[in-house]
């Protein structure tokens, strides 16, 4: 017994860094299910704490030789933003008590500082060979606990947006946020295309496979159409830059082999056994319609010229609000230039002022020109390396990396809060690892490549 606890412990300080860090960015679904869909400590803040700080924890470094290269510009704007932002929350918080929780904020950017201590003392190369797996079993194991939810809860409907109600409410599953599960869905189709690429044993491709269309069903549940676009984006992107003629030999070799005619027939028969035997082609129709009609109605919120009250009739009211908070936040800049009010313009109206559902422009009219320039100038230096990581990989893990931010880009204009750490720790993870690494030729010599 002691030779398999050794075991275990020696395995769990070789991954865990991996599993760690790979929990602390994907585990939230299974943490709502403990939390909510079990009951175990329904609507519990410090339940979800302990385990999101602690899977963070789980990665310190326990032997700090030395900080590693991170991308410098990136990394010290982060530091600025974070800067920033804790000046405001001491100094210029406008809505403390009532809109600003001093203390759990504090936490917040503590965590934020934390992170980026731990990620600047990560080596690459305790990552690169199993946080994508890690990742995957995650999100995978994140999937089929909300499926496992919505089918034990009598009320849901096809149709209803996926998710655990927090409180473990069963009659209001729509209580509940489907962009955490669609977004943790979304990086393990990520994670299950880039390790079905290099993979050659056919268990795992079946595991693979498997995993991805349970993913996508999940992605397609919860309905959040900024993941369902980058879905989209991460296909289109993926195989524009894996389309060769060597590529499409290989495809097509497996395709018409005996491993493709065996999935093309289960595959068959499985959806022939769906459509006359249960009511997935109600669900299928149900669902699809659903998604359209949404879609349709974003862009009606986005391009009508009608009055605001007339396109939250008309589109999507979450769009919609969007769009009038925008608008009103120009109007009011525009009014106060001509006020000659130029402070609160440079220097913003302070900490959670007003909740504008989009990041980048709260963070105009939060902390001023100068925070914007930050949080602009953030994104523009690390897309640029994600796009050259796309269209020219390093390896799995970095090209995982570049895919799993293009999220946090679209969340940082469409919804949620500015401060928030799960979009900062994101953002430094990219920061961290968004260089140009030497690439060793593996033959030679296998275990001295990315060495930053």
């Amino acid at each position: 017994m002691i030779i398999y606890i050794d075991l275990l412990l020696n395995k769990l300080l070789k991954y865990r860094q991996s599993l760690g860090l790979s929990f602390f960015f994907f585990g939230a679904p299974i943490i709502y299910f403990l939390r909510d869909g079990l009951k175990l400590a329904p609507n519990s803040t410090a339940f979800t704490a302990v385990l999101t700080i602690g899977s963070l924890l789980l990665a310190f470094p326990l032997t700090i030789k030395k900080l590693y290269q991170t991308n410098t510009l990136g990394y010290l704007l982060c530091i600025a933003y974070s800067i920033i932002a804790i000046f405001y929350l001491a100094t210029y918080a406008p809505n403390r008590g009532w809109f600003t929780n001093t203390t759990v904020e504090a936490v917040y950017q503590a965590l934020i500082l934390l992170s980026m201590f731990i990620f600047a003392g990560t080596s690459i190369n305790t990552l690169k060979n199993n946080f994508l797996l890690f990742s995957l079993i995650i999100c995978l194991i994140g999937g089929l606990s909300l499926l496992y939810y919505i089918l034990r809860n009598p009320l849901y409907v096809i149709g209803m947006r996926a998710s655990i109600s927090f409180g473990g409410d069963d009659a209001v599953s729509s209580m509940g946020n489907p962009h955490i599960y669609a977004k943790s869905a979304y990086c393990g189709v990520v994670a299950g295309i880039i390790l079905l690429k290099d993979e050659k044993r056919l268990l795992w491709r079946l595991f693979y496979i498997g995993s991805v269309l349970l993913l996508l069903l999940v992605v397609a549940l919860c309905q959040a159409m900024a993941i369902i676009l980058i879905t989209g984006l991460f296909f289109f992107f993926y195989y524009l830059t894996n389309i060769n003629a060597h590529n499409i030999y290989k495809g097509l070799k497996w395709v018409f082999g005996w491993q493709g005619i065996l999935l093309f027939f289960l595959a068959c028969g499985g959806i022939y056994y769906l459509w006359e035997h249960t009511r997935f082609n109600e669900y299928f129709i149900n669902v699809s319609s659903i998604i359209t009609d949404r879609i349709e109605r974003i862009v009606t919120s986005l391009t009508d010229t009608k009055t605001a009250s007339t396109v939250k009739l008309a589109g999507d009211d979450s769009a919609s609000t969007r769009v009038t908070n925008i608008t009103n936040l120009f109007k009011s800049i525009n009014e106060r230039l001509e006020d000659g009010d130029w402070l609160t313009v440079i220097f913003g109206n302070g900490y959670h002022h007003k909740y504008i559902d989009s990041p980048i422009f709260q963070t105009l009219n939060d902390l001023g020109i100068i925070g914007f320039v930050v949080f602009t100038l953030i994104h523009i230096i690390l897309l640029i390396w994600v796009f050259k990581e796309i269209f020219n990989p390093t390896c799995n893990f970095t090209l995982f990396t570049a895919y799993v931010f293009l999220v946090t880009v679209i969340q940082n204009f469409t919804m949620g809060m500015p401060y928030d750490y799960q979009r900062w720790t994101a953002i430094i993870f990219v920061a961290r690892f968004a260089l140009n690494y030497k690439r060793v030729p593996v033959i030679k010599a296998p275990k001295a490549a990315l060495t930053t």
